[in-house]
């Protein structure tokens, strides 16, 4: 299943999801399905496991080696592995293939059930026990038809595990630092991807506030627009510029993006989407809906340098 997005279209507030399946033995060797969520926009290829997974030196235990796909050296990721189950003999039987920013992983998974679709609205943020399991590595859930619950995993947090974090700090050291104090809004429900900005933004002088969906955002908004009229201001005294993801739960940022402009005081914020997802079909959604720019994660220097062009002097 080559490039399932080429044809696909997107709305506002919708998603199509490939729901995919770990089958987990626990210590007695019973085992169960486990079910979770990936946007298809973020799949480049479904295969069947290779027979042949070349493996590598690696201090990443969840990395089972490399393979070559149509001349491309493609990292596989063991996803149970990288999830914490240990207790599991089961051979995976197939590779989703993910591309971000033109980074290309396969992850090991056992079944491919369906493509699902769901409104962002349906998507919850996970409740406390599944975060005390997975850590950041689960951004929403949501029920599908049996009223079983699907995971949305941060696939975004785990391809950035495999790069050093200095890498980042040492784009940041070569650009040139701003002089007058500007403040931008990054709202994204990935953890890593918040780190990420935050480190790029305010290493080169930004001041950042941060939210978790396009919910939060409005609230913070509301609230920084009121204390800057309670002091003879208005919100454009209080942020500058916003940076936006497009996939989040409770509010996504089309959703966002729409109310933000549908509001007169906050009509004038310049607004950036930056998402894992391709450009394509999402910038025309963007741009109808008065973005001032599209995205793909993650390059600090092209973040920084974007939000240099758009934010007001």
């Amino acid at each position: 299943m080559q490039n399932p997005a080429t044809t696909k279209t997107i709305e506002d507030s919708r998603m199509e999801l490939i729901d995919f399946r770990l089958v987990i033995q626990d210590k007695k060797g019973k085992p169960k399905e486990h079910i979770y969520g990936i946007n298809i926009f973020k799949v480049n290829d479904v295969i069947f496991r290779p027979d042949k997974i070349h493996r590598i030196p690696s201090h990443i235990e969840a990395l089972e080696g490399i393979i070559n796909l149509r001349g491309r050296v493609i990292p596989v990721i063991n996803l149970q592995k990288k999830l914490g189950f240990e207790h599991n003999t089961l051979e995976p039987n197939y590779l989703i293939i993910t591309e971000f920013n033109g980074v290309f992983f396969g992850f090991m998974v056992h079944k491919i059930k369906q493509i699902m679709h769901f409104s962002w609205k349906d998507v919850t943020v996970p409740p406390p026990d599944l975060k005390a399991q997975y850590g950041d590595l689960i951004t929403g859930i949501t029920l599908i038809d049996n009223k079983e619950i699907m995971l949305l995993i941060d696939f975004e947090k785990i391809v950035q595990d495999m790069y050093p974090t200095q890498d980042l700090l040492n784009q940041i050291e070569q650009i040139e630092k701003i002089t007058a104090p500007k403040t931008v809004l990054c709202i994204d429900d990935s953890k890593i991807a918040r780190k990420m900005e935050v480190t790029a933004l305010s290493g080169v002088g930004y001041q950042v506030l941060e939210a978790i969906n396009g919910q939060e955002a409005l609230q913070l908004l509301k609230t920084l627009s009121q204390e800057a009229v309670d002091h003879g201001g208005t919100i454009a005294d209080q942020v500058q510029l916003i940076v936006c993801d497009v996939e989040m739960p409770v509010m996504d940022g089309l959703t966002f993006l729409k109310e933000l402009k549908q509001i007169k005081e906050f009509s004038a914020i310049p607004i950036i989407m930056h998402s894992s997802l391709s450009k394509g079909i999402l910038w025309e959604k963007s741009e109808k809906l008065g973005a001032s720019a599209y995205l793909t994660k993650f390059d600090a220097t092209a973040l920084i340098e974007m939000v240099k062009k758009h934010i007001p002097a």
